[in-house]
């Protein structure tokens, strides 16, 4: 058994195919089904179930996986603690986002490019999963760490980091009469079509723990995952939509209303205890906290939110 079988094994597990693994690790297919066999032949015993499209993990997979994984993390922390002698920091940083994610609130490219430019020498891979799945990923090892959306209940026993905060609106047509109030009741979403995120993201959960609180049964016409294109569907008429306020910037095509009831919107980091401790994920945590305090004060967390540029 070496370091590279191992490699090949997690990158295997991670992407679900052989295909996958060998696009990750740069090398051809045939040449990571070669060291599966070979580990498989090492340990007496199949890792693998090959099924048309997909790989699932044996039971001997399964018990191998988390001891490959801190096999490589403990010579990435060797590593680490080499390269700290000279300044230079290397490693992986494995980093999660969900996907309705928007510069506007938090700038992921700028993010992931300034740090690589900072630090050149680690490597980062990015995965988009919903709010859900990204805790998940986090708890199997999957992920260092993920940008999501902050919620109490979801994210019980994860370190988090506060980025980004801003109240949720309710997006209308300015031909709409509600579009002529100041605020909204939860009571006035069981009266029309809703457009909302799927389930499984941060606001959705949010939004249907208000309506559950509030004895309110919605109609949920359409889901996407992003806010802008939510905002797209109000205007072609298809419903009211539920978004960040930030979706809305220089939108004059629709109005948005505030709902009180609806708790701010609340994104920043996640991770689990002990990834702080690898250099490479470390940096990469200080980097983005950074990143954040640069912003205007405006747009920082417990800021009071803006008004909307898209209300008339």
């Amino acid at each position: 058994m070496d370091l590279r079988q191992l490699h090949y094994f997690i990158a295997v597990v991670e992407t679900g195919t052989f295909t996958g693994a060998a696009a990750r690790v740069h090398v051809a297919q045939s040449g990571v089904s070669a060291q599966i066999k070979a580990l498989e032949h090492e340990l007496g015993q199949q890792l693998f179930e090959r099924r048309p499209r997909t790989v699932v993990l044996t039971a001997a997979g399964d018990a191998l996986l988390p001891h490959a994984r801190a096999a490589l993390a403990a010579l990435d922390a060797g590593r680490g603690a080499i390269d700290a002698l000279t300044g230079l920091l290397r490693g992986h940083v494995a980093v999660g986002s969900i996907s309705s994610i928007s510069p506007r609130s938090i700038d992921l490219p700028e993010t992931l490019a300034s740090f690589h430019r900072a630090h050149p020498g680690v490597d980062i891979s990015l995965i988009e999963d919903s709010a859900a799945g990204l805790v998940r990923r986090l708890r199997e090892g999957v992920l260092d760490v993920a940008f999501t959306s902050l919620i109490d209940e979801t994210v019980t026993g994860l370190h988090t980091r506060e980025l980004h905060r801003e109240r949720v609106v309710a997006v209308l047509l300015p031909s709409d009469p509600l579009a002529l109030e100041t605020a909204l009741p939860l009571s006035v979403l069981s009266d029309r079509p809703l457009i909302a995120l799927p389930e499984g993201s941060g606001l959705r959960w949010q939004l249907d723990r208000a309506l559950a609180k509030a004895g309110v049964r919605a109609r949920i016409a359409f889901e996407a995952g992003s806010p802008d294109i939510l905002v797209m569907m109000v205007e072609k008429g298809l419903g009211m939509a539920l978004v960040p306020e930030s979706a809305l910037t220089h939108n004059d095509r629709v109005v948005s209303v505030p709902v009180p009831e609806l708790p701010a919107g609340r994104l920043g980091i996640i991770w689990l205890e002990g990834v702080a401790a690898r250099p490479a994920a470390r940096a990469f945590i200080e980097h983005t906290a950074a990143l954040a305090s640069k912003r205007p004060a405006a747009q920082r967390p417990g800021s009071a939110a803006k008004p909307s540029a898209a209300r008339s």
